[in-house]
């Protein structure tokens, strides 16, 4: 009996979450959860020209006991796409300013790396030649084969044995030839050729939403999109045994991918927050600053001598911020609300942090705790294991003016805003979803508005009581558009700016996180949402605009001026 030939192992390297936004169709979670279900080892996530999910990605991962390898599908100039993996927090970093330079060096929407920037960040850095979009695949399918080796002798000159040519057959057309073309290409040059699926969704079913989001980003529906939307159901997380019987002809291609996952080991380290560092005076420190100062403000308070109850609770409080390493943070939002005041700016703090008399004596609150009995365990105690939350709210026309003091205090590389994620939910899911099916737009209008959830999972149920849309929920067609709303629902639509976030950290924010454009003029978003930087670590400062402190300013500037009286609020 002959002995059967063992089965090679096999890791995705290219994949696509819903952060691949309108492209992807499958959450981050979802892909782990198949990936560990097919034994994979690892699992890259290569999401378009950002690391929006990679957050997410890399805890799911994590808990699901894989390794995450972080990466991304950047764009060329000239439109074509590039496959990188980062190898080490080194490379991680190098990722994070191409994806910077991609996304600020052109106008909003528009990203793209040219070669001297790769060639300055290469450094950390695993390249695949990319899909049938990539220059090399490109090149070879329209029989520029000189040109074609000339551009793989170029990533390679640059990335070394770093770099792969990349094989996917996704069964189109040509895809055999095409890969034969690239197998003989690599050969000539002696580089290392990896396969890959291009995934889209972790199952094949998923297809049916991919081409939903397909036509949503294209603003036209199934009927007319057949030409944009891809051909077959192929863009899956398949596994090893089909890959293996997909790439039978070439079994070290496929090997490959398990030796390029072995390179890639990269630690986000979720476990500290990462302050600026605040300068205090000389033979000091945060914590002996911040201590001096509280002492001081808390005379002011209380007077000269303080009660036995202040000290009790300011001695506590101090020593937990210092055991929390949070002395810099206090520091910071300090210094952000004397600012305010040095500049008549109507400004306070609010929320829990309230119950904090830190945060009452050093002026960010004005409600005394002491007094009002309030309990500090709801704003910060021993077992917190992210930032306590402290909004500052400010009239609502000198917010820029503050925004604008913190770009100064800390550096506009240490700065930026938080973005915000606008996700589908039961009425704008029901409307996209609803105009790509081809449903009745009057229908579908009254139907988003009957809608009494926000979230689109238990949709059938609130328009099945409904009596003018039970005819409607119970047809086979109005079902479906049921099920995709179901299917979308969470889903990233499109990136947008926090109310009030901003980061503000030790290090220049694009070695930690990918910056873009904001569609408000002259502003940058970092591609993490609030619960991202929160997980990472990153010291995030709301500053929220408020319109009644901008009204009760303007009140108390006429009052002065009509009747000379100066309020102090």
């Amino acid at each position: 009996m002959r002995p059967q030939r063992k089965m090679p192992g096999y890791v995705e390297l290219h994949c696509h979450s819903n952060f691949s936004l309108l492209d992807g169709a499958s959450h981050p979670e979802d892909l782990v959860a198949r990936a560990v279900e097919l034994g994979m080892p690892a699992l890259a996530i290569t999401d378009h020209d950002g690391l929006y999910g990679v957050v997410r990605f890399y805890k799911s991962a994590q808990k699901a006991g894989i390794k995450p390898i972080v990466g991304a599908e950047v764009t060329l100039e000239g439109g074509h796409h590039l496959t990188l993996l980062a190898r080490d927090n080194g490379g991680y970093s190098n990722l994070c300013r191409l994806i910077t330079r991609a996304q600020l060096r052109h106008s909003k929407g528009n990203p793209a790396l040219d070669w001297s920037s790769l060639t300055t960040y290469r450094d950390g850095l695993v390249c695949l030649s990319g899909c049938r979009k990539g220059k090399i695949s490109t090149l070879l399918a329209a029989g520029k084969r000189d040109v074609a080796l000339a551009a793989a002798r170029k990533c390679h000159e640059i990335f070394g044995d770093s770099f792969f040519i990349e094989l996917q057959n996704n069964l189109y057309p040509g895809d055999g030839r095409l890969c034969r073309q690239l197998v003989e290409l690599a050969e000539s040059l002696g580089i290392k050729c990896v396969v890959t699926n291009n995934v889209h969704y972790a199952r094949k079913e998923g297809h049916r939403l991919q081409d939903v989001l397909t036509c949503i980003r294209n603003r036209t529906t199934l009927e007319k999109s057949s030409h944009l939307r891809r051909m077959n159901r192929e863009f899956y997380l398949k596994s090893t045994a089909e890959m293996a019987e997909l790439w039978s002809e070439y079994p070290q291609a496929l090997e490959n991918s398990l030796l390029i996952a072995s390179m890639c080991d990269v630690s986000l380290g979720f476990s500290s927050y990462r302050f600026p560092d605040f300068p205090v005076p000389d033979g000091e420190t945060a914590d002996s600053y911040l201590s001096k100062l509280s002492w001081q403000r808390a005379k002011k308070r209380y007077g000269e001598i303080l009660p036995e109850e202040v000290q009790s609770q300011l001695r506590y409080e101090l020593e937990l911020v210092r055991e929390l390493g949070l002395s810099g943070y206090f520091l910071i939002v300090w210094d952000l609300m004397q600012y305010c005041r040095r500049n008549g700016i109507p400004a306070q703090g609010r929320g829990s942090a309230a119950n904090s008399i830190l945060a009452y004596i050093l002026g960010i609150t004005k409600v005394d705790p002491i007094r009002h009995k309030l309990f500090v365990g709801r704003f910060i105690n021993e077992e917190m294991s992210s930032l306590p939350d402290i909004d500052i709210d400010v009239s609502t026309n000198h917010r820029e003016q503050v925004i604008q003091y913190v770009y100064r205090k800390y550096g506009e590389e240490h700065t930026g805003m938080v973005c915000t994620f606008v996700t589908f939910q039961a009425r704008n899911a029901i409307r996209e979803v609803g105009k790509v099916l081809g449903m009745p737009p009057h229908i579908l209008d009254r139907m988003a508005k009957a809608v009494g959830s926000y979230g689109a999972e238990d949709i059938d149920k609130d328009l099945a009581g409904l009596g003018e849309f039970r005819p409607c929920v119970t047809s086979e067609s109005w079902q479906h558009l049921l099920s995709l709303c179901r299917e979308i629902a969470d889903f990233p639509r499109h990136l947008s700016i926090h109310v009030g976030g901003m980061i503000i950290s030790s290090r220049p924010l694009s070695d930690m996180v990918p910056l873009e454009r904001a569609t408000m003029p002259g502003r940058v978003v970092c591609q993490w949402d609030k619960d991202s930087v929160e997980d990472a670590g990153l010291v995030k400062v709301d500053i929220l605009g408020l319109r009644m402190l901008s009204l009760i300013h303007d009140v108390v500037v006429l009052v002065e001026k009509s009747r000379g009286i100066g309020v102090d609020l």
